[in-house]
């Protein structure tokens, strides 16, 4: 089985992509990523994640933040030219959301990312994909980012998005040259200063991969899985965790 380091979103100039990735689809019988984004623009889709973006039962980002947080989150969004008060009903996870994705923007990173580029490559080519996780399963993962701890939630998604440019170079020069200490660096702290959401973008996501890609690798059948960089390394990350499972985990080169 090839396992590979994605990021989700790109500049032009980060293609072409390193050649191993190329070799590991060239060589593998199906892909597989952690959910079908072509599904995104499915109607039923678009509606289910609709239904779900909203504060529930009357609540508003003002009575759910507490003062400080929610002045710095009007601040980010004036930036951006966005009154916070148009968004004072969607919930906090989906406006950093939107936040993030407006501020990878203005750096340029507009192509698709490797996901992407691999699922349409497998269907020029035919070649089966499956996927980790339901789309649904994404969304509610999404949506419901920083539930009882919304406060906490946006000030680190605000601390991690102060540091976005500085962080994505490093990322990005670590990526394509097959290395993990920045990774590493970036999960202990997570994991360290904010315990409930390192939970649920890694180690509940995790727990529910890994039986499938053990039925992967007993299959007989070569993989190539791609997903998120940050799910590759760190002490809860799925070459450790393939690792202590007794698999022999090399780098290909």
């Amino acid at each position: 089985m090839f396992l590979g380091g994605s990021i989700h979103i790109l500049r032009q100039e980060d293609f072409p992509l390193p050649k191993e990735f190329d070799l590991a689809f060239a060589q593998s019988a199906i892909l597989v990523l952690e959910a079908d984004i072509e599904q995104m623009s499915n109607p039923n889709i678009v509606q289910y994640l609709t239904s779900q973006m909203l504060l529930p039962g009357g609540q508003t980002l003002r009575s759910i933040l507490d003062t400080e947080t929610y002045e710095l989150l009007a601040a980010a969004l004036i930036e951006y030219g966005i009154p916070i008060g148009v968004l004072s009903n969607f919930k906090p996870s989906m406006v950093m959301s939107m936040l993030s994705i407006l501020q990878m923007q203005k750096f340029g990173f507009v192509q698709q990312g490797v996901d992407m580029y691999f699922l349409e490559k497998a269907r020029r080519e035919n070649k089966p994909v499956k996927f980790l996780e339901t789309v649904q399963s994404q969304i509610d993962a999404l949506t419901s980012m920083g539930d009882g701890y919304e406060s906490d939630f946006v000030r680190y998604s605000m601390q991690d998005m102060a540091n976005t440019e500085a962080m994505l170079d490093r990322l990005l020069a670590e990526w394509r040259r097959g290395d993990g200490s920045f990774s590493e660096i970036t999960l202990t702290g997570m994991k360290e200063q904010w315990p409930k959401i390192y939970k649920a973008l890694i180690t509940d996501r995790h727990d529910a991969w890994m039986p499938q890609i053990k039925e992967f690798l007993a299959s007989g059948t070569t993989y190539f899985v791609i997903a998120g960089l940050l799910h590759m390394h760190g002490q809860d990350g799925l070459l450790r965790l393939l690792e202590d499972s007794g698999y022999n985990v090399v780098q290909f080169k």
